[in-house]
């Protein structure tokens, strides 16, 4: 199974990396066998190509890092039991204090979160982390990259986005002074623009939790068909201060009135 990657450039922001590995929880299903081939609307320089591997490697390592925590973790936590048991009984037996049990509680406790941090840490180290975290850099480096006719009007969008207005743009993304958001038009053989969505938004997600809240916000604006003067005045207030990225909200919520 080929796994793809989509690079959305832009030209006052910086270009957007997509790509299956940015969640680190579906580390587990990560496949080292599978091609991977990145896409984009022009001929990439090595200097672009260096960024987009740089992302992968850098995806890889945080996701690698996830799976062999969550693979060792009942032996961590069978381990951070056993040292908790051993130091809560030790003091409680050893040594007698005015304050029975809080302090064996505390000195137990305390013994235990630094055995589990002590073995996380080695355990990202171990062998077979470093083994995995090889095999699928080694993949990455083999990543191909290839053309895709229809990105570049997800970047014209975006391009378009930044001529507008806050005020405008705010008044388009909530519907307000009878405004309506620019439509998205895609070509035919768009198939792609399905699976680019979901990473997009998985991506903001995950990389910018802020700006996923406006944008489920505004869909809920765009699916009752309603303008919020209220939550456009928020929405240019955070845009003035160059907390949100307006033209990729606008994208995202244009990519669900497809």
């Amino acid at each position: 199974m080929q796994e793809k990657c989509y690079i959305i450039q832009r030209s006052r922001f910086a270009s957007l990396y997509l790509t299956p590995f940015e969640d680190a929880k579906l580390s587990a299903k990560w496949v080292v066998e599978s091609p991977i081939t990145w896409y984009s609307s022009t001929n990439l320089t090595s200097q672009e190509k260096d960024r987009a591997l740089y992302t992968l490697y850098s995806q890889i390592d945080r996701g690698v890092d996830r799976w062999v925590v969550d693979a060792r973790y009942v032996p961590r936590l069978l381990i951070s039991a056993a040292v908790f048991l051993i130091v809560y009984f030790f003091f409680a037996l050893a040594i007698r204090d005015p304050i029975p049990v809080i302090d064996e509680l505390v000195l137990g406790l305390a013994a235990a979160i630094g055995t589990g941090v002590f073995l996380s840490r080695r355990d990202k180290k171990s062998d077979m982390a470093v083994r995995r975290r090889l095999e699928l850099k080694q993949a990455a480096l083999r990543s191909e990259f290839a053309l895709l006719e229809g990105l570049e009007q997800l970047e014209d969008y975006l391009a378009d986005m930044l001529r507008f207005e806050t005020l405008d743009l705010a008044d388009q993304l909530t519907l307000t002074k009878k405004s309506e958001l620019k439509v998205l038009e895609i070509g035919e053989g768009g198939e792609w623009v399905g699976e680019v969505d979901r990473m997009l938004k998985r991506h903001v997600e995950l990389s910018n939790p802020k700006l996923y809240d406006w944008y489920k916000k505004l869909t809920l604006v765009h699916q009752r068909g309603v303008g919020d003067e209220v939550l456009a005045a928020r929405l240019v207030k955070a845009a003035m201060r160059k907390e949100i990225d307006l033209p990729l909200l606008a994208l995202m919520v244009a990519l669900d009135l497809l």
